[in-house]
């Protein structure tokens, strides 16, 4: 540390340059005045200081000069939120001109690095950890003012919930710059003056120590902001729980399939219908309304039911002694129940599926029941529904309470089928199925899902902990950034950026208008959901397993959003290294290098692994998990020894028929 002495000349310097406001080249760090519209980012944002008195972020100031519809939306739900994101976007803006940031560049997790983002929690485990960040100087535009730097922990790394963090920038990240007076008086151990000194001076205080013990000198700190997360993933699993409590999912009328059900080879698949209740104020696809009603407890209230279409697969041969292990898989967006037996490969250029082919056939002729249903807004709930109409651009407020409604289903539905009992009379007419009562396993389920039922998986899977292993298909998140560049809203970016009035090239996830969704939609994140699977479990949780197969140049999600998936699950990478993305992320947090098959146990235990592949030239690489033998093997596989020997085994790539090692 410096001495008193300069610290306070310091001090004596910069309020001969004009006060506590600063000399014309610093950083805003108003703690009086009104934030609202050009002035909203006249005080770093996230900031603890600009919470409501209900703990929610206080966005009633937020720059919208054209009253814009879709950022009146976005501002609707992110008000509602406690705390701020485990992914969270600051920004700082400079009242001269700002330093020039890209994100193609890293800032390493370093002390000595021009910008840190710190937990200073002293009830976190990981006080004094750092982590890897991103920056990009914003085009000054009517959202961001000018002058305004974003900064972001790199896509991939999630932030513990309910603790407290400063992202802190050294002189080094805009030399030139000087340090706001305000700020230099918390450093220093002052009380600034404003309406906001007070409790900046209480919220800056466990910053000091952290910095100390960091060896980052107080005097080479530019700026700094300190906020508390909140944890949205938390609210869902005890949305959920209640809900569980006190609702439930009927299954009736199980059936053989009569097109093909008893001719399936090593399977029997069934159908039946499933009652869910709904809690969505409205009528799909929620042009309007789409959100919850909460009792005095805070629980959604039930507004109707919807009877669904159920697909089952059972495995001919003999039941173990405990019932079917079982799987259950979440449909992609336009995709139906019946896609768990019918969406097998391809035999020619962009092809129709082999029939009885799909991933239900995989897992039962390893011996493992499986089940899926119609998932929230798909064409069997509501007749012709685009692919997409669960992302509702006229209403995209209602989109977090979607993903969440079909979180509750199938919570509710996994209750049902553990209580379920088969009689042999309704299976009669396989062959080779046992003539037994058929029911399932609790202790050995599973789940995936492809593509929206992939994010499905994540979501559900971080807040069910009788799940112990997942296998992700396709499966995308981190919404701000990868909407600008999917083809499940063709043209997104242009379209937002017109919409949004700016220009399309430099517009990014970490702009303030798109930040919005990461604020709003947080509880419907899967990117928040991955780092609750195996990273960072729900007290009371344990870390589960991950197979996370993943196709070059995937039409709707862009290779960095699979390196940032890989890296939130906390992955090692196996098999062929296809593109260097994946291991670039994983570098970030120690987590490089490629293992050999076979892979099992390798992270304390847990098998958590990642695997590149091409899309083998007949389907796009969003279908590989459908398309190529060496992935239908290795999800197979890695199910059939988690059953058999409670940690599971990803093999090296062979014939989906194989046997498994």
């Amino acid at each position: 540390m410096t001495s008193p002495h300069l610290r306070l000349f310091a001090m004596l310097t910069l309020a001969a340059c004009g006060g506590e406001s600063g000399p014309s080249e610093t950083v805003a760090f108003d703690l009086d005045g009104t934030l609202v519209g050009t002035t909203f980012w006249d005080l770093p944002f996230p900031s603890d200081l600009r919470l409501t008195a209900e703990g929610r972020p206080d966005l009633a100031g937020f720059p919208n000069p054209r009253s814009l519809p879709v950022v009146v939306d976005l501002l609707s739900v992110a008000a509602d939120r406690a705390g701020f994101p485990v992914m969270p976007i600051a920004w700082f803006k400079f009242t001269g001109t700002p330093p020039q940031y890209a994100l193609d560049r890293v800032i390493d997790a370093d002390a000595t690095a021009e910008a840190a983002l710190i937990d200073i929690d002293a009830a976190s485990p990981e006080r004094g950890a750092l982590y890897p960040l991103v920056a990009q100087t914003l085009v000054d535009d009517a959202f961001t003012g000018s002058g305004l730097v974003a900064i972001a922990p790199r896509p991939g790394i999630v932030l513990r919930g309910h603790t407290r963090y400063a992202l802190v920038l050294r002189r080094e990240f805009a030399p030139g710059a000087a340090v706001p007076a305000a700020f230099a008086t918390l450093a220093d151990g002052g009380t600034p003056g404003g309406a906001r000194g007070a409790a900046a001076r209480e919220l800056y205080a466990p910053l000091w120590p952290v910095l100390d013990e960091l060896a980052i000198d107080r005097d080479d700190v530019l700026v700094a902001t300190v906020f508390t997360t909140g944890d949205e993933v938390a609210l869902l699993h005890e949305r959920s729980e209640g809900i569980r409590a006190s609702a439930s999912a009927v299954i009736s009328e199980l059936r053989i399939e009569t097109t093909d059900g008893a001719a399936h080879s090593g399977y029997c698949e069934l159908v039946a219908n499933v009652t869910f209740p709904q809690y969505q104020l409205g009528a799909p696809p929620f042009d309007d309304g789409g959100g919850f009603a909460y009792d005095a407890s805070g629980l959604p209230v039930v507004q109707s039911s919807l009877t669904v279409p159920l697909t089952l697969t059972i495995p001919t041969g003999t039941m173990p002694a405990n019932g079917w292990p079982l799987w259950q898989f979440f449909h992609g967006s336009g995709g139906a129940s019946f896609d768990l037996v019918d969406d097998g490969p391809s035999a020619i250029v962009d092809g129709d599926p082999a029939i009885g082919e799909g991933p239900g056939a995989v897992v039962a002729r390893r011996g493992i029941a499986a089940v899926a249903t119609a998932m929230p807004l798909n064409p069997e709930r509501m007749p012709g529904a685009s692919n997409y109409a669960y992302l509702n651009l006229n209403n995209l407020a209602a989109f977090p309470y979607t993903f969440q409604q079909g979180v509750f289903e199938q919570r509710l539905l996994l209750d049902a089928l553990v209580a379920l009992e088969i009689p042999a009379t309704t299976l009669a007419a396989c062959s080779g199925v046992q003539a037994t009562t058929h029911r399932f396993d609790a202790t050995k389920l599973s789940a995936g899902g492809h593509s929206m039922g992939g994010m499905y998986m994540n979501m559900i899977g971080a807040i069910e902990p009788r799940y112990g292993a997942f296998t992700p298909f396709g499966a995308g998140g981190f919404w701000n950034k990868m909407i600008l560049d999917t083809a499940i809203q063709p043209g997104a970016r242009e379209l937002l950026a017109g919409v949004l009035g700016v220009e399309p090239e430099p517009l990014a996830f970490v702009h303030p208008a798109l930040s919005l969704i990461g604020l709003g939609w947080e509880i419907a994140e899967p990117g928040a959901s991955m780092a609750r699977i195996a990273r960072r479990p729900l007290p009371g949780f344990t870390a589960r397993h991950v197979y996370q197969p993943v196709g070059m140049d995937d039409k709707f999600f862009a290779n960095d959003i699979f390196d940032a998936a890989a890296l939130a699950y906390g992955n090692h990478q196996a098999g062929e290294v296809i593109w260097p993305g994946t291991q670039d992320a994983l570098r970030t947090d120690r987590l490089e290098g490629m293992m050999l098959y076979p892979v099992r146990g390798n992270r304390a235990g847990t098998t958590s692994v990642v695997v590149q592949y091409l899309d083998g030239g007949l389907l796009d690489a969003h279908y590989i998990h459908r398309q190529l033998e060496a992935v239908r093997y290795q999800y197979g596989c890695f199910l059939a020894t988690f059953v058999r020997d409670g940690v599971p085994t990803v093999p090296g790539p062979a014939a989906t028929s194989a046997p498994c090692p």
